[in-house]
């Protein structure tokens, strides 16, 4: 018996097989694990995003960032388990078609890069805002001319990185992202010595959140929402499958390695920021330093050298962008090549072998993004914009590719099935991404979720907008180009051993009736 029969059948390029192909089996394992770890930002996650959870868990930052590690590793483990088998640039999407539907995949494919076009002015916005505010801290013209320019500089140095070929990309991913990570657990061992008899366990327990309405086990999980946005990018290296040595153990160990190994980064950067400036003070940490808590904590410790701690952020920022833009941009390509997009995003560089013109589109689109935001608001209201819209968007992929994995494996692997690992590891996981995707969207299910203020309410509707023009899109590409969603879902290296269980098919030798059709 073979697998999905519209899957496995279909070839994976199309038919003028003159078109360059990505380079093959070129990287290895710390390269695509560093991409997925740039993409992640462990250095400006742990300085804003996994901070900004202190409003709510005060002194128990550090056991809502445990609670955050655990969940984004149950995503990530199911997502591990389905990138044993199915290697493709399409990614996550072709776990998705593969498990579910094709159609279904489709849908993740258009979501997918959509997800990371909000963060190219995300970051771009960010490292131009933090240039500027060292540079010209007085505002004006001269304010708006360093953002802008940095701005378009870091999204310039991103597209150098992703053009001229993954190899590239990958090697200023490890350098960038060991760089930052050094920088950023020196500083913390640095405060947890500095902190001497103030160091305690019970910043591991529900007592040390204190914050007036969130006291307890509430404060704990409310913070821990913002150590799952922190995590968003470990995937990033299910895209690059293709380009990798052995994808098959190499991208599983990239996706959970990644999660692990800046989760437990982040457990200590949120215990060292946490005993350092006191538990209990930890409410009011964001708006220490103007905002910038961390240059704060740096400038108390180094003196000028908080520039470093600068550097690393802006480093951070850049970092993310290109291994976002590496993931996205392949997702570009796979829907290219398949025809679900046009053709043409499908090229790759016939030297550099880069999905050049996705490259070059998604950069454009994200450069004009960045400008339009950062003047139609200011750079910090519209990263915060960007930021929210990037966060709406990805929960439902990561939901909907968790609950894949029983799917997959209960289809097609049987025989393999395992009640923990591929039912109660993802179900738990895509559950624990639902109180996150409702404080992201401003759905007041839960009492630290709240609605939206403008213009950070804009981004639920467009977000939803987007996926209902991909279903819409999905509708048409199921009537008149079926092949070509077969072909988005593809397996670059199809496994021969795959196996169905049958299920029922309508055949056209039957009339009126069904028969069984194990492929």
């Amino acid at each position: 018996m073979t697998a999905n029969p519209e899957v496995a059948a279909a070839p994976l390029v199309a038919d003028d097989s003159a078109e360059p192909s990505l380079a093959k089996g070129v990287v290895n394992l710390p390269g695509v694990l560093f991409v997925a770890i740039a993409t992640m930002a462990p250095g400006a996650g742990a300085a804003y995003a996994i901070s900004t959870g202190a409003l709510f868990g005060g002194g128990a930052l550090p056991l809502a960032v445990v609670f955050a590690l655990v969940g984004s590793l149950l995503v990530a483990t199911a997502i591990g388990q389905l990138a044993k088998h199915i290697s493709s640039a399409g990614g996550l999407a072709s776990y998705v078609g593969t498990a579910m539907h094709t159609g279904v995949g489709f849908v993740i494919a258009w979501a997918y890069p959509f997800m990371y076009l909000f963060a190219m002015p995300y970051l771009a916005l960010v490292f131009g805002n933090l240039l500027a505010t060292t540079v010209a801290p007085d505002g004006g013209t001269a304010f708006n001319v360093v953002w802008t320019v940095g701005a378009l500089a870091c999204l310039g140095g991103a597209f150098a990185t992703n053009f001229f070929g993954v190899e590239i990309g990958v090697r200023f991913g490890l350098i960038l992202g060991l760089f930052e990570i050094a920088v950023l657990v020196v500083m913390s061992v640095w405060m947890v010595f500095a902190a001497g008899d103030a160091n305690t366990v019970t910043l591991f327990t529900p007592a040390a959140a204190t914050v007036p309405g969130f006291e307890g086990m509430g404060g704990v999980i409310a913070a821990s929402v913002y150590g799952f946005l922190a995590f968003i990018g470990f995937e990033a290296a299910a895209p690059l499958a293709e380009e990798t040595k052995d994808p098959r153990r190499t991208v599983p160990r990239a996706v959970m390695l990644s999660c692990l190994l800046i989760g437990l980064f982040y457990v200590l950067t949120s215990y060292a920021s946490a005993v350092y400036f006191g538990p209990d003070k930890m409410a009011d940490f964001m708006a220490y330093h103007g905002g910038n808590a961390w240059i704060g904590l740096a400038t108390n410790l180094w003196g000028g050298g908080w520039v470093i701690l600068l550097t690393v952020l802006l480093v951070s920022s850049f970092a993310c962008m290109n291994g976002a833009a590496m993931a996205a941009t392949r997702s570009i390509m796979a829907m290219g090549r398949s025809g679900t997009l046009p053709k043409f995003f499908g090229h790759v560089h016939p030297r550099w072998r880069s999905p050049s013109t996705a490259i070059t589109v998604f950069f454009v689109l994200g450069a004009i993004l960045t400008l339009v935001g950062g003047y139609a608001w200011d750079p910090v209201t519209a990263y915060a914009v960007f930021g929210t819209a990037l966060t709406v968007a990805v929960l439902p992929i990561y939901f909907v590719t968790a609950l894949a994995c029983p799917v997959y494996y209960l289809r097609y692997r049987r025989s393999e099935f395992n009640v923990f690992l591929h039912l109660l590891v993802p179900v738990l996981g895509a559950v624990l991404l639902i109180p996150a995707f409702c404080a992201g969207a401003g759905i007041p299910a839960f009492s630290f979720a709240t609605a939206l203020s403008w213009p950070l309410s804009l981004a639920g509707p467009v977000v939803a907008a987007w996926y209902l023009i991909g279903i819409a899109l999905m509708g048409y590409l199921l009537v008149k180009r079926r092949s070509s969603l077969q072909m988005l879902s593809a397996s670059a290296y199809p496994e021969p051993d795959l196996q169905q269980v049958p299920a029922p098919v309508r055949s056209p030798a039957v009339d009126g009736g069904l028969a069984l059709e194990a492929g």
